[in-house]
């Protein structure tokens, strides 16, 4: 493992030395080892990619009812079809295409060259060079080459967050560790891809390429399947079901019509083809392709940026939320809430770097803040981070921590300005992980003193104090004192705010400002307690998931009471709930894991790579998963979640090439938001795929029914073609643009495994295309004696207007009543268009003469719009009966 050996011992294992390799030895490994750079798997050419999205069964059919088209003459429905099976082609291409890209990505996080020791002379090499064995040298800037142990540093200091996701740098040691360390717990290794941001120091190479801890992620994602969304899934049965439906449908009607009507045998095939075409839902792929896009477009705009477009939908799929903290629940900017000074608990509002907010004693505000102007100061002075205000608001340059004491200055408005001009810094003793403690020694203009103000752990800067600063005067400090400092220190951490002492000590009379002599005899000023507050809107956005049944899971490096507390405050957290710790997790096996996983809701102390363990156990309870990341070890699980959310701001670029989707704004009420649009794109997507099923069943069976009674055919196949194309596809295709049902997120989430058309559904499309045929066969009936292409005009009309009237009352899941009749254009567009294609054929003559249609009288169209206003009717009185499937009462029984 490295970390838990002394130098000496990791040297001699990889058979190197403090003086690096000789250029032959190096070589000798690069060849037993290979290069060190990440290794991209053979991955799919453009062109087998683009081939793969005929492999769906809809696209099958769509292209089976193509060719019939073409085989019968009709160019327009020929080339209509064509045109929406290369679009949905070209789009699916496109997002497939794009997520190779991934590793393409993790390759740039890799350093072009490494400075190293061969034949004890240092040299700068091509990083892909390094060997196990190498000794690198590490200065302030590098990108680290390698997995590394450290045998030597001076104030090193790494940024892990590409890896870990940990946001503060990383203080290096040469020391020996002790045995199962987390990763971040290894606190005298370098990895691969991360940055050296402070310090410098040398390693020595013990991993490289695939081996290192980037290379087993690469590996990790390269070797996870990308999780189908549920409209994949939910589609490809519906196409195979239509599909079957389709072949039984067309071989009854060939027989059946050859028994009944002994017609001419090809002209019947060419009819019962032309049946099959209208049976296919060609409008469908493109309906689905609009509402996505349009989906995705309002979704940019409110900062969820969709990568591939079925994942817009599979938001509105998800069961559970699987967040982080940091940053996308709260702000990622510790705020200070309470004071200890003076032997009081003072309150302070504000949340976040705006340095707005009061102080408050016993619920009462305070005007003025007498004897507080040293602790304030302390805060400011023993800082290198920076307050800064833009036109987006204020925010810090620095560690969040240190940035929430200039806050607090700011808002007791100390004038900072003075101190500015009047304190010069003299001496800086740098925080570190032993002392827990940070001075900052300066010259005082004003008084002429030199002064220290020290921050740092509670317990180890009382222990340094002798005096406590207290009512406006310094004395002497009891033990009574120190018990009420240390009392306050725990209510502080019970409360899960982070706590730091704040001290200081007149260093005028020494000589040498070394820790030994200013960390000492100091002064107690007071205790800050401080938190990363919730976001504005998360608490209403949990409580919104609460009602719309989809659970969520906290995931967080914190401590599990900072986790817990914060959880509570925005109502995620309630007894009876889990909290489990990265550690613990690990200890379960994966039959425990399953079987405590829904009552988990928090999850502490974990790792990004356990997040793909947290993935499965809940895939495999039935669950559609959205779960959020940044950093690169958050990749497999980004890309194994049903809907992989990556972070905008925060996120690295291999996070946001897994994803599906990309957070602009880190935050957690986006997500919800974007659940809400996914819901209401399925639901148009359901809506239109009722109402052309409905249609469809309509027309087939007008035409059964009619061989079934012995009737000649009541319509011809152009007509049944147009209305597949133009008079059903333009109505349908407004559906996609029908504006969300306002009950949206008050259902529970669907079953996943639920067809999008159940069997309710069915029986009520069957009845109402049995209610259509057998309107438009009594038209038919009642003109067949006068004459038959009059008869076929009443037919074709009368279920041209059925449709019309039924996509009126398929906009909504609720009653008509309840929705503004014009608010939808595009759909008030499609029934005009559709009104206007119809009026056209059977007035204009020569489409007359292609159509076989004849004018009709005024007398006509009363018997028509009285019967196709059925459809209208029966449309409406069906939501009685699916009321509860779609408005979630029938409930999943894995949400909420």
């Amino acid at each position: 493992m490295y970390y838990d050996e002394p130098v000496g011992d990791v040297l001699l294992r990889l058979n190197s030395s403090q003086q690096g390799l000789t250029s032959g030895e190096a070589l000798l490994r690069l060849r037993r080892f290979g290069a060190n750079v990440i290794e991209k798997k053979k991955q799919h050419t453009a062109i087998k990619i683009f081939f793969e999205q005929f492999k769906n069964f809809l696209v099958i059919l769509l292209i089976f009812a193509a060719l019939i088209s073409f085989f019968l003459g009709d160019r327009l429905e020929f080339y209509g079809i064509i045109i929406i099976i290369l679009l949905s082609a070209t789009l699916g291409f496109i997002q497939e295409y794009n997520a190779e890209n991934a590793m393409e990505a993790l390759k740039k996080i890799g350093a072009p060259n490494a400075r190293v020791l061969r034949d004890k002379e240092t040299s700068e090499i091509p990083a892909k060079e390094l060997v196990p064995g190498d000794i690198v040298i590490l200065t302030e800037g590098d990108i680290i080459p390698a997995d590394l142990r450290i045998l030597e540093e001076s104030s090193l200091q790494i940024d892990e967050a590409s890896l870990t996701g940990e946001s503060m740098p990383v203080k290096k040691t040469s020391m020996q560790l002790h045995t199962a360390l987390q990763l971040t717990e290894q606190k005298n290794m370098a990895f691969a891809g991360t940055v050296v941001s402070y310090g410098k120091g040398r390693g020595v190479v013990i991993s490289t390429g695939m081996n290192t801890e980037f290379g087993k992620i690469a590996d990790t994602i390269q070797n996870i399947e990308q999780t189908a969304t549920p409209l994949q899934i939910k589609f490809t049965k519906l196409a195979e079901q239509i599909g079957f439906a389709i072949i039984i449908l067309v071989i009854l009607v060939f027989v059946m019509g050859a028994l009944s009507l002994k017609p001419d045998i090809v002209q019947l095939f060419i009819f019962s083809l032309s049946l099959a075409v209208a049976a296919v839902p060609s409008a469908l792929p493109a309906i689905v392709t609009v509402s996505l896009g349009l989906g995705a477009k309002r979704l940019a705009k409110k900062n969820m940026i969709i990568k591939q477009m079925p994942a817009a939908e599979s938001l509105g799929s998800v069961t559970i939320i699987c967040t982080d903290k940091t940053g996308t629940i709260t702000k990622n900017q510790m705020t200070i809430t309470k004071i200890m000074e003076s032997d009081r608990i003072i309150d302070v509002s504000g949340a976040g770097y705006s340095p707005s907010g009061d102080f408050r004693l016993a619920d009462k505000l305070m005007n003025k803040l007498d004897g507080m102007e040293l602790l304030f100061r302390t805060g400011y002075l023993c800082n290198n981070s920076k307050l800064e205000s833009s036109g987006d608001g204020w925010s810090i340059m620095g560690d969040s921590t240190e940035g929430s004491l200039l806050v607090l200055a700011k808002k007791a408005r100390l004038d900072t300005d003075s101190i500015e001009e009047d304190f010069t810094k003299v001496k800086e003793l740098p925080f570190d992980s032993d002392r827990k403690l940070m001075s900052m020694v300066y010259k005082n203009s004003k008084n002429q003193k030199t002064e220290a103000y020290i921050k740092g752990a509670p317990d180890l800067v009382l222990k340094l104090c002798n005096k406590i600063y207290i009512n406006n005067r310094i004395r002497k400090i009891s033990s009574i004192d120190r018990v009420k400092i240390l009392k306050n220190n725990n209510l502080f951490a019970e409360d899960s705010l982070r706590v730091l002492a704040l001290a200081y000590k007149d260093v005028s009379k020494l000589k040498r400002f070394d820790i030994s002599d200013v960390e000492k005899d100091l002064v107690f000023l007071g205790l800050v307690g401080m938190i990363d507050p919730p976001r504005e809107g998360v608490a209403e956005a949990v409580k919104q998931c609460d009602e719309a049944g989809i659970r969520v899971m906290m995931i967080t490096g914190d401590h599990p009471m900072t986790a817990k507390a914060i959880a509570k405050q925005i109502g995620l957290y309630s007894e009876g709930d889990l909290i489990l710790t990265g550690e613990e997790l690990d200890r379960l096996s994966d039959e425990q894991l399953e079987h405590q996983i829904d009552n988990i809701r928090i999850i502490a102390r974990a790792l990004p790579i356990q997040k793909t363990r947290i993935v499965h156990a809940l895939q495999n309870k039935g669950h559609i998963v959205a779960m959020t990341g940044d950093g690169v070890n958050d990749a497999p699980a980004l890309k194994k979640a049903d809907i992989g959310i990556a972070m905008g701001i925060s996120g690295t670029d291999v996070s946001k090439e897994v994803a599906k989707a990309i957070l602009m704004d880190d935050h957690f009420a986006t997500i919800v938001n974007a659940v809400a649009e996914g819901r209401n794109i399925y639901d148009k997507i359901l809506k239109s795929t009722k109402y052309l099923l409905a249609c469809n069943a309509g027309e087939i069976l007008s035409v059964f029914i009619a061989i079934l009674l012995r009737f000649p055919l009541p319509l011809i196949p152009l007509q049944i073609l147009l209305m597949n194309l133009l008079t059903d596809g333009l109505p349908a295709m407004g559906l996609g643009s029908e504006i969300p049902e306002s009950d949206v997120m008050t259902r529970h989430p669907r079953n996943p495994k639920e067809n999008p058309i159940t069997g309710k559904m069915l029986i009520l499309i069957i009845i109402f295309g049995i209610a259509m045929a057998l309107g438009t066969l009594f038209v038919f009936n009642k003109y067949v004696g006068i004459n038959l292409s009059y008869a076929r005009t009443m037919a074709f009309t009368t279920l041209v207007f059925f449709e019309i009237f039924a996509v009126m009352s398929a906009r909504s899941f609720r009653s008509f009543t309840k929705v503004f009749p014009f608010s939808n254009k595009a759909l008030t567009f499609g029934i005009l268009a559709s009104v206007m294609i119809q009026l056209v054929v059977i007035y204009f003559a020569p489409l007359q003469h292609v159509f076989s249609t004849v004018p009709l009288q005024w007398n006509d169209w009363v018997l028509i719009i009285a019967i196709s206003s059925l459809g209208f009717i029966l449309m409406e009185f069906s939501k009685v009966f699916i009321k509860e499937e779609y408005e979630g009462v029938k409930l999943y029984p894995h949400g909420g």
